[in-house]
């Protein structure tokens, strides 16, 4: 049927993750227990490019050989990267 191989348990591991998010604010007050907010949301505010996954399926021929070319690459995934940087600014009353 087959033999057991020798590669160690985790050989091939998903593509790590370098996010950065970062949030600023500005409280101003208006007079009273009034004030305003504003706000400005960035996520991923590096622009890391972060892949999702890899394709990690070995395809051997009868030999033995890898015959499978995106083996290791994010090639052939539907939407292979995380999203890019995404900034939100919002305004908050507080009365």
């Amino acid at each position: 049927m087959g033999d057991y191989g020798n590669a160690p348990r985790n050989v091939i591991q998903k593509p790590g993750v370098v996010n950065w998010n970062l949030a600023l604010f500005k409280n101003v007050p208006i007079g009273g227990e009034r004030s305003l907010q504003f706000r400005a949301e960035a996520y991923n505010v590096l622009n890391h490019t972060e892949f999702q996954d890899v394709d990690r399926t070995a395809r051997f021929d009868p030999a033995g050989n890898q015959i499978n070319p995106n083996f290791g690459t994010p090639i052939g995934i539907g939407t292979p990267t995380r999203s890019p940087r995404t900034i939100q600014l919002s305004g908050r009353f507080v009365f």
